[in-house]
């Protein structure tokens, strides 16, 4: 899949590939790059792969750029983790982990999908809004360090 491409975007060069067990250092350095995003170990992202969870890893120039974790239960599919590199964001990544991810949870018969986002991540629900996403619930103290309230969004994927 050449996203790049496909968006206009021929100088991004950018693929969207499966997540492979020798990601796991990358995707957990732009983690640790990103404090918006879940701070998983390493091994998380093993583990979510071998459970046989969407995990979709963003590469340029043979680099891990961003990754995107989700999972599926019965017919509902939720965004457990994401981030895109510091130095390659605004650059489309973001929009084409999340929509090879709807697509891959529309494949896996899930009918919506879910996320939750920090209250204050206002660029977060902005990008989520963007992409069909709506607010259709608030789960008070959710986050921690600080405590903060996360807003759920939900987005059909038929």
């Amino acid at each position: 899949m050449s996203p790049g491409s496909e968006l206009g975007l021929d100088q991004t060069p950018f693929t969207i590939r499966p997540y492979q067990p020798g990601d796991g250092e990358a995707v957990s350095e732009i983690c640790r790059q990103s404090p918006e995003a879940a701070q998983w170990t390493k091994e998380s992202y093993d583990q979510a792969h071998s459970l046989g969870q969407i995990v979709l890893i963003a590469e340029l120039n043979a680099q891990v750029c961003g990754f995107l974790v989700a999972r599926i239960t019965a017919d509902e599919a939720e965004i457990l983790n994401t981030a895109v590199a510091t130095a390659h964001r605004h650059k489309s990544i973001g929009t084409a982990l999340l929509s090879a991810a709807v697509s891959a949870a529309h494949a896996q018969k899930a009918k919506s999908i879910y996320l939750e986002v920090r209250e204050s991540n206002s660029a977060a629900i902005a990008f989520y809004a963007k992409h069909g996403f709506a607010k259709s619930a608030q789960r008070r103290a959710y986050y921690s360090s600080p405590t903060e309230n996360a807003v759920v969004m939900k987005k059909l994927t038929a």
